[in-house]
């Protein structure tokens, strides 16, 4: 009989290897509880911003759903129990805990429990709380004049800058906001007439601002300043002697613009205009191109 004994254990262990094999292979194939997980990876109190954290639910149970820390503390008793329906659930948080206070920056992870199923699901997404903010610096522009005629010469100001960490830079002038990047690891934007810039002349006074993927929002840089010119006369009065030649200085990316004074008028290249000054009296010169204009008195006398 003894020597039957170690078949029977043999045997005994074999079967019970080849059972808990079954199980394992059994809970493989068994679906999970919870799918189509989506979550968001970063978030900041101090944005007003809110992180989704979206599931679906396979079946009808009682849902309850925290948020815990690193230690697997609970931050945020985000969803009570309650009876839900199979399908999505769709959930948001702003980086606070239950008593509405920012919790520290670090690392959380939503935890999901099912009262029907007596299962804890400790979603995978980890959560990252940043409430720095970012900064930016100026590096330069490309001009200091632009001219948005669309004559391809001049038309956009191109701005270089440097963040601290990946962000969206945006552009103001004069203190309206007229360019937000859509990327976050850009290091220069444009800013023309099709993306906010304005058609009067003058001089605009910039500043750069950033926004980091929490939403957080950075001190802006110092003032820095453009000029949008189209056409400009270097003088607003123009004296010259009868006889003699009246000269005017014109400002212009234009290869060429029309001039008119009186009933004369053409059309010239040079930056440089001059013309007969004619009889004594007083003149209006008008310099044009792309329909903008600068005007100047001409003052001849005798």
């Amino acid at each position: 009989m003894a020597r039957f004994l170690p078949v029977v254990l043999v045997v005994a262990l074999l079967g019970g290897s080849a059972a808990a094999f079954a199980v394992t292979e059994r809970l493989k194939l068994e679906r999970s509880s919870i799918f189509a997980t989506s979550v968001g990876k970063v978030v900041s109190s101090a944005s007003g911003r809110r992180v989704k954290i979206d599931f679906r639910l396979r079946k009808a149970d009682d849902l309850s759903v925290a948020i815990v820390d690193s230690s697997d503390h609970v931050v945020r008793a985000l969803v009570p129990s309650h009876h839900v329906r199979p399908g999505p659930q769709q959930l948001k948080w702003n980086g606070r805990d239950d008593s509405g206070s920012p919790v520290p920056d670090g690392t959380y992870k939503p935890r999901v429990h099912l009262a029907g199923e007596h299962r804890t699901i400790l979603l995978p997404n980890s959560i990252l709380v940043d409430t720095k903010v970012p900064h930016i610096s100026l590096v330069r522009t490309s001009l200091q004049i632009v001219s948005p005629d669309g004559d391809a010469v001049h038309d956009y100001l191109t701005v270089f800058f440097h963040t601290s960490e990946p962000a969206r830079a945006v552009l103001y002038a004069n203190g309206r906001k007229v360019v937000k990047l859509k990327s976050f690891t850009a290091h220069s934007l444009k800013w023309g007439q099709r993306n906010g810039m304005p058609t009067k002349p003058g001089v605009y006074r910039l500043r750069l601002g950033a926004y980091d993927e929490a939403g957080n929002l950075g001190p802006r840089t110092r003032v820095f300043t453009v000029g949008i010119r189209y056409i400009e006369l270097g003088r607003h009065v123009i004296r010259a002697r009868a006889g003699g030649k009246l000269v005017a200085r014109v400002s212009t990316d234009a290869h060429s613009y029309n001039w008119r004074i009186g009933p004369r008028h053409g059309r010239v290249s040079s930056r440089r205009l001059v013309l007969a000054a004619g009889a004594p009296g007083n003149y209006r010169l008008v310099v044009s191109e792309r329909g903008h204009t600068a005007r100047a008195l001409v003052v001849v006398s005798p």
